[in-house]
């Protein structure tokens, strides 16, 4: 708009001067000398050749013939000439005429720069409604980190096989003669109902699979360990070794990540997508013939996780481990080819994340075996946009409001945590509105712990208050 508004003030200033100068022009032609009525002769005029000027004046003149016309021979014509005699006799006229054309310049700008300031208003006021976006830069290198990570992590994805049941794991590190596999824990569901049913591994590029044993499950996060003797070199994962800095991985919706698993049984393969949604709670079945439904933290994800991948790793672009393939979503809804039976939802699969997937996987092999015990953390769904934390071992209920997890209820006298209070660190971690991993923190601790006391901090008003819960220490 500023431009046009300058682009308009120019063409008013040049058709301005346009009329200036053709009236200029005009005079020129009313201006020009009449004849001279007493020309002189010939011998009162001096012949200059071209080029040349003149040295000395014409002798036998009188001074009132000093002013007398001198002509010279030039290639100019004579409107050139007169046209140069106007310009002079017009010079009066420009200055006069130019100060309305400045004037004229000076209002059109002071008119640019009001309706610019109106105009800096008007944006400012519309975007107080929303937020610019972020801008978005990508190094175009997507297709080959890919290619990388499936190559780096392909050949520590094994076949797990249950009875009728097959899925995948991941070798996790070696221990003595014994490969430690990562697996879900309805993979072995066939065994928890009758440990006869012994599970079997196959390693990438072996034809054999290996009778191996259970170290332990947890059937609420779906997570399982076995033990499989083997003295073979194989590839591990190592999520505790100096390739993964912490296990925590930290991941954002958005994000590339590769599903790798033994896909509807044929084999180990790869498929790419991207974190949909990076925390959320999802209800299921409770496992092991428990009734009920049970509602878990996961995140979503468009990386395929179709049936016998479950237990294979999500990874994302640097290759670590950001969670464990378990579950896909199926509709009933009775308008599919298939006369309404349950069929899987396209591109959406559910992962346990990393934070959880750590504390449960470190805890089962520091249990005495079969089904571990864990911190209980019972996450539910409510109003809230997030959800809720019930934590019966600590006699507390708490809740996401406004995205701070807030006390609730309290169910013990003994406990220095009033409703209302708002929790800001689980120990050193800052409460963050990641429900998963919040209850990944939360798993860490139990009454078998040898490590510090779990503390909480939070803020009751303007007033910051640490609790120590005794009894609760940090166990892995």
């Amino acid at each position: 708009m500023l431009t046009m508004l300058a682009r308009i003030c120019y063409n008013v200033a040049m058709d301005e001067q346009e009329k200036i100068n053709q009236e200029n022009i005009n005079e020129d032609n009313s201006n020009v000398p009449a004849p001279i009525a007493d020309a002189p002769t010939s011998d009162e005029l001096m012949i200059v050749p071209d080029g040349e000027l003149p040295t000395d004046k014409p002798t036998g003149t009188s001074p009132a013939e000093s002013d007398s016309i001198t002509m010279y021979e030039a290639e100019q014509g004579d409107d050139s000439m007169r046209g140069g005699y106007a310009s002079v006799k017009g010079s009066h006229v420009n200055k006069r005429d130019n100060k309305l054309v400045w004037i004229v310049i000076l209002v059109m700008t002071v008119m640019c720069i009001a309706v610019g300031i109106c105009s800096a208003v008007v944006t400012a006021r519309l975007v107080q409604k929303g937020i610019k976006p972020a801008e978005v830069n990508t190094d175009g290198k997507v297709q080959q980190n890919i290619s990388a990570v499936v190559t780096a992590r392909k050949s520590s994805i094994v076949e797990v096989r249950c009875g009728t049941l097959t899925s995948s794991g991941i070798v996790m590190k070696r221990d003595g003669k014994n490969a430690i596999v990562l697996t879900n824990a309805h993979a072995i569901a066939q065994y928890v109902s009758n440990t006869a049913t012994m599970p079997r591994v196959r390693f990438d590029g072996y034809d054999d699979y290996f009778i191996s044993d259970v170290v332990g499950y947890d059937g609420h996060y779906d997570v399982a360990v076995l033990s499989v003797p083997v003295e073979d070199e194989l590839v591990v994962y190592d999520i505790d070794g100096s390739y993964v800095v912490s296990p925590d991985v930290d991941f954002l919706e958005g994000d590339y990540v590769v599903s790798i698993g033994n896909a509807m049984s044929m084999g180990i393969a790869a498929y790419d997508g991207i974190i949909s949604r990076k925390s959320e709670l999802l209800e299921c079945d409770e496992l092991f013939g428990e009734d009920g439904k049970k509602i878990v933290p996961v995140f979503r994800t468009t990386a395929v996780i179709n049936a016998g991948m479950s237990g294979g790793g999500v990874f994302d672009m640097q290759g670590r481990l950001v969670g464990l393939g378990t579950y896909r979503m199926s509709n009933s809804n009775g308008v599919d080819t298939d006369g309404g039976t349950s069929t899987d939802v396209e591109d959406t699969g559910f992962a346990t994340p990393i934070s959880i997937v750590y504390p449960v996987y470190k805890r089962i092999l520091a249990s005495d075996g079969g089904a571990v015990g864990l911190f209980t953390v019972n996450t539910r769904k409510s109003t809230s946009a997030i959800g809720r934390i019930d934590l019966p071992m600590l006699g507390i209920d708490c809740e996401y409001k406004k995205g701070k997890l807030t006390v609730t209820s309290v169910n013990s006298d003994e406990i220095k945590i009033k409703a209302g209070d708002v929790i800001t660190k689980i120990g050193d971690y800052a409460v963050t509105t990641d429900i998963c991993e919040v209850t990944g923190q939360l798993l860490r601790y139990h009454r078998k712990g040898s490590g510090k006391a779990l503390t909480m901090t939070v803020a009751r008003g303007d007033v910051t208050v640490v609790v120590t819960f005794d009894g609760i220490n940090y166990a892995i």
